[in-house]
């Protein structure tokens, strides 16, 4: 009896192996694991020094997965300055826990799952290195930088490190700039978060953890004034040698990630801001994971695959900036200021140009006096 159930288990375990290879290999099964960062010294420094950075980051997860399910939900414009403005009440309530971004857009982790593993990726790369650059306990930075870069593109869901086309090519497809016009407060809030995460990077190599403190919350203040007052004027999303020129020069790798980490995060609300080009969830799949496909791709060689995507920088280093082709005959509109330029009273001020300014929730308390 002891060896008839033995046989049985044995027997059930190569039937639903079957199976699920079965189903897997239709896409209607499939095994999703969660990736943690590499174990530091640096491991949430982050939170410990700059608690209201931390914070900051955190309503910024929400507010992408939010976008996706709303766009997935209904195109009026109305209900999308709903979930706007649900995004900014997050926001301005200073979450100290990281919101699960499948439980706030399960519709779209379900339909693409691939291109959420990216992006879940992608940002845990950024804490980790959030983490090591807030941390005075490790002395060989450039050294842990690379450890971190290392383990992060060992997965296959990493994004190139090489510098993409994103004011051509990657801005050219037929659904391209659709998030931007029809809901360009939601757009511009956006952007206003990735300039945030650009400008962090370049705040942190001004010196220790004690300097940062000093002049992180003129960075966070800026910010909030973007959230208050979309930047409207902007036609395109900020570029990390924009906002981080010295992170940009010295960690090119990492800043090459993250632009061509944001252009995927507009390539993806574009779509979805077209249901007349793709109207059903299987459309919107199919093309959000042919945009993947770009990112993903690690070969650059002439004339390969994705090639057109794909940008030559004129010194030959991986950095994205001042690449040959870019902003050629492409209206940019005003760019953002530089993290230096706000640290030290450079960037204007004048937005007077916008529409009427929003206010932030009033049911919160506003923070904008730095770590505490």
């Amino acid at each position: 009896m002891k060896y008839l159930r033995i046989t049985l288990i044995i027997f059930a375990s190569i039937i639903f192996f079957s199976t699920w290879n079965i189903f897997s290999a239709k896409g209607q099964w499939v095994k999703r694991d969660h990736r943690w960062q590499l174990r530091g010294p640096w491991n949430w420094a982050l939170s410990r020094e700059h608690p209201q950075l931390f914070r900051e980051f955190n309503g910024i997860d929400f507010g992408h997965a939010r976008v996706a399910q709303a766009l997935l939900t209904t195109q009026d414009p109305d209900q999308i300055e709903k979930a706007r403005l649900e995004v900014l009440d997050f926001i301005f309530s200073s979450p100290s826990v990281a919101p699960d971004e499948v439980q706030i857009a399960p519709t779209f982790a379900e339909m693409a799952w691939e291109v959420q593993r990216t992006f879940n990726w992608a940002h845990t790369f950024h804490r980790s290195l959030y983490d090591l650059f807030s941390s005075d306990k490790v002395k060989d930075k450039d050294s842990a930088y690379q450890k971190i870069l290392a383990d992060y593109l060992k997965m296959p869901e990493a994004i190139t490190t090489h510098p993409l086309d994103h004011h051509g090519r990657l801005w050219s497809f037929p659904e391209s700039k659709s998030f931007r016009d029809k809901f360009p407060k939601f757009n511009s809030q956006i952007w206003a978060y990735h300039w945030l995460q650009a400008a962090v990077y370049d705040v942190q190599l001004m010196g220790d953890v004690k300097e940062q403190k000093e002049l992180m919350p003129k960075i966070i203040e800026h910010y909030h004034g973007y959230l208050k007052n979309p930047p409207l004027e902007w036609r395109y999303m900020p570029m990390m040698y924009e906002v981080a020129p010295d992170f940009s020069s010295k960690y090119s790798e990492a800043a090459a990630i993250f632009d061509n980490l944001h252009m995927l995060h507009d390539n993806v609300d574009d779509i979805l801001s077209r249901p007349d080009l793709y109207p059903t969830l299987e459309a919107k799949r199919e093309a959000i994971l042919k945009r993947l496909d770009i990112y993903l791709h690690r070969s650059h060689e002439t004339g390969g695959r994705y090639a057109e995507y794909h940008v030559a920088s004129s010194n030959g280093e991986h950095s994205g900036h001042k690449m040959s082709g870019h902003n050629i005959g492409m209206d940019m509109g005003p760019r953002p200021p530089s993290a230096e330029e706000v640290v030290f009273g450079k960037a204007s001020e004048d937005h007077s140009h916008q529409p009427e300014e929003i206010s932030a929730p009033h049911h919160h308390e506003h923070h904008t006096g730095g770590d505490k």
